[in-house]
């Protein structure tokens, strides 16, 4: 028999190879990231030169060189402003969108937050080029041993901080566990004309992930609608799609898709994939098929789960 359904089981996944190939070549999978590591982000320049209160103490100017720095450093400060201030908002967004977890629109921050820091690099390299004119050359390297120092402070810092980028990557599109933050996962009204299921949700939200559990081929009462793997198939695609309505997703939207079949046989392939033409059409979803003994309904013949991402902002635009 374990041989019988593993052939079953190989069979669907060839047969269905051509109709998913695109979803794997340009989808993506909710909860999922092209990349969990951190992202680069900009040093020093979004801190700023050493500030002319403590250079005099740093760098052992004298009276006429304190204040030659503190006139260039309070001109540099004016001049840049607009894009402290920017970088400044860019980079509290990108924080607030890592704190719950929202990995895609705080990486939008992070773009912003990098064109703004190389308009400020260049000004602070044009900045630190001219103290070279009234400085020594031991004032100079004790300029840039505190630029180090400051840099390696704020590696270590962002070092710190890449632990949120990884835990968003997981969680998804939804929240980060924490005392202040939302539950991650959140339940979906029931879908009108839908049997709840026996046991567990009939659908769960993860931010904007949806994750539907198997549906049968029941009507509203929970009763099987036939004795056929066509007719059970209809009512099961209906009622995932009413489920996936409910929660705010569409069969577009559908990312994936898990359907198991009551002593499958590869000619079944044929069946599943006209019934649910609608799922499979155009650019489809990651399809597996599975054989199996039995469902948890006696006589039902089919079950049909999906995770799809819910209709919202597009990931290119900050929320």
């Amino acid at each position: 028999m374990n041989r019988l359904l593993s052939y079953a089981f190989l069979s669907a996944m060839v047969a269905l190879l051509p109709a998913v190939a695109p979803a794997q070549s340009r989808g993506y999978a909710p909860g999922m990231s092209d990349r969990s590591e951190a992202p680069k982000l900009p040093g020093i320049e979004l801190q700023g030169p050493l500030d002319s209160a403590n250079a005099p103490l740093v760098l052992q100017l004298n009276e006429e060189q304190t204040r030659r720095y503190a006139q260039a450093y309070d001109s540099f400060m004016v001049a840049t402003r607009p894009q402290r201030d920017s970088a400044a908002a860019a980079a509290a967004k990108m924080n607030e969108r890592l704190e719950v977890g929202d990995r895609a629109a705080a990486l939008f921050y992070v773009e912003r937050l990098n064109d703004v820091g190389k308009r400020l690099k260049d000004r602070q390299d044009r900045f630190e080029d001219n103290l070279k004119k009234f400085l020594t050359g031991d004032q100079v390297k004790a300029y840039r041993l505190w630029r180090e120092g400051q840099q390696q402070a704020i590696e270590r810092k962002q070092h710190e901080d890449a632990v949120k980028w990884v835990e968003a990557a997981f969680v998804g599109f939804g929240g980060r566990p924490g005392a202040d933050a939302p539950e991650i996962k959140a339940p979906v009204p029931p879908a009108p004309g839908v049997a709840a299921p026996a046991l567990g949700a009939q659908a769960l939200r993860v931010g904007r992930a949806l994750y539907v559990t198997g549906q049968l081929g029941t009507d509203s009462g929970g009763t099987l609608v036939g004795a056929d793997l066509r007719t059970q198939a209809v009512q099961a695609f209906a009622n995932l799609t009413a489920v996936l309505r409910a929660g705010g997703a569409a069969p577009r939207n559908v990312v994936s898709l898990t359907i198991l079949l009551v002593n499958y046989k590869p000619a079944d392939e044929a069946t599943i994939r006209e019934v649910g033409a609608e799922y499979f059409a155009g650019n489809a979803p990651v399809v597996t098929i599975a054989g199996v003994q039995s469902l948890s309904r006696e006589g039902a013949l089919v079950s049909v789960a999906a995770t799809a991402a819910t209709i919202g902002a597009s990931f290119n635009r900050p929320p």
